[in-house]
């Protein structure tokens, strides 16, 4: 009877530990960990923008009348110096032609002057001897030396009126080549805004003048991406950059950072705000084929690179309160003395089935992985998924754990 009573007694505790040990592990959550190790970390800054070839003119009018020639259209390509397009040149040939015409007649009045000059200069030398000789009066002497100077003053005059001239012909002849336009650069038509038969307007102070065409000298391309405020601190000349185009989705091409502009671009998102972007420019030294200017571009600029060092897969981050670290069971990895409601970043290690909340001190963040400078070791495993679980774990819960084979890749 009495070996009986200790032969159930015994199975009873075996099926109460059986029962707690169940219920322990019902109650065990189930995560994903992924194992420290060493990796080479590169970190990205990533822009949208547009695609522009280093090297453009817009050509504008210099000069107002109607387009009589187009000898271009758009796509075509042109060397330094081909013809472009000539505008009326009846008003600016007139007016050339008038200057012509009243150099001419200004260089005959000046012979004539220096004519009549050199008869008063004769008739004074002439005044001057019958005046020695006492047969002019004194009267006679003054009215020639007179004369002479009259004569001197007429002559200057004529000159400096050819002269005037000869600069307003000058212009007129400037003017005149301005009606025949030629390409200043080598390049490709990318924009023509003009027909023949249209009027062209020269620009004024105020006003631009007509932008007849645009030639692009396409040989050097440029993305010219707008950068964040928060991260062109870390951009620098220099610095290796992938660009993609929406015009060639599976091909990606190289390039540098050559520019990082100074100048905020303030641009309106809603009500009262506004976001602050600065302009970077990134020189293509991969050829784009059929390129065009103002295709939609994004660039990846590398700003940051570590190789083999300790590191993480981004979704182990996360944060925990000070005050809830503190009143843990086990706090030792949590200084003391900061405020209560601080924020701590950290993980979630696991050992021996149970998660244990660690603060970590990132570094730089790749596209997948963070850098760890300090509180973890390489072999360690934390806890990488799923987001409810580690959104719910507090330290010291116990934990059922999978191997995260993707976050090791």
């Amino acid at each position: 009877m009495k070996k009986g009573l200790i032969i159930i007694a015994v199975v009873a505790v075996i099926g109460l530990l059986v029962v707690l040990n169940l219920r322990r592990e019902g109650s065990r959550v189930e995560v994903r960990v992924s194992e420290v190790i060493e990796r080479d970390i590169i970190k990205y800054v990533t822009a949208s923008g547009r695609i522009q070839p280093k090297r453009q003119v817009d050509v504008s009018a210099s000069a107002i009348g109607k387009v009589t020639k187009l000898a271009v259209k758009e796509g075509d390509r042109v060397r330094k110096g081909d013809f472009l397009l000539q505008i009326d040149p009846t008003e600016y040939q007139s007016m050339f032609d008038q200057l012509e015409a009243s150099i001419r007649s200004a260089e005959a009045t000046v012979e004539m002057e220096q004519a009549n000059l050199s008869k008063v200069n004769y008739d004074l030398e002439r005044v001057v001897t019958l005046r020695e000789q006492e047969v002019v009066s004194e009267q006679e002497l003054r009215t020639a030396r007179l004369n002479v100077d009259i004569a001197r003053a007429k002559s200057k005059s004529a000159q400096e009126t050819l002269a005037q001239y000869e600069a307003t012909l000058r212009k007129a002849a400037h003017d005149l080549k301005q009606v025949r336009i030629t390409a200043d650069i080598s390049g490709v038509i990318t924009a023509l805004n003009v027909e023949e038969g249209e009027n062209a307007i020269m620009g004024t102070l105020n006003n631009p003048g007509t932008v007849l065409l645009t030639v692009a000298d396409l040989s050097e391309i440029e993305a010219e991406v707008e950068v964040d405020e928060t991260e062109v601190v870390s951009i620098q000349v220099g610095q290796e950059a992938i660009i993609t185009l929406d015009a060639y989705p599976d091909t990606s091409f190289s390039g540098t950072v050559t520019e990082v502009g100074n100048s905020a671009i303030r641009t309106q998102v809603g009500l009262g705000q506004s976001s602050v972007d600065f302009k970077v420019v990134v020189t293509l030294s991969d050829r784009i084929p059929n390129v065009r200017p103002g295709l939609s571009a994004s660039a990846k600029i590398k700003v940051a690179e570590k190789n083999a060092v300790v590191s993480i897969p981004i979704q182990c981050l996360t944060v925990r309160k000070r005050s809830e670290m503190e009143n843990a069971a086990d706090s030792t990895d949590v200084d003391a003395g900061g405020e209560k409601n601080e924020e701590l970043e950290g993980v979630f290690v696991v050992a021996s089935g149970t998660a244990r909340y660690r603060p970590v001190t990132i570094g730089i963040a790749g596209s997948n992985y963070f850098q760890v400078t300090k509180g973890l070791q390489i072999g360690e495993l934390v806890v990488s998924g799923p987001f409810k679980a580690i959104n719910e774990l507090h330290d010291g819960d116990p934990v059922k754990t999978e191997k995260d084979s993707a976050s090791d890749e």
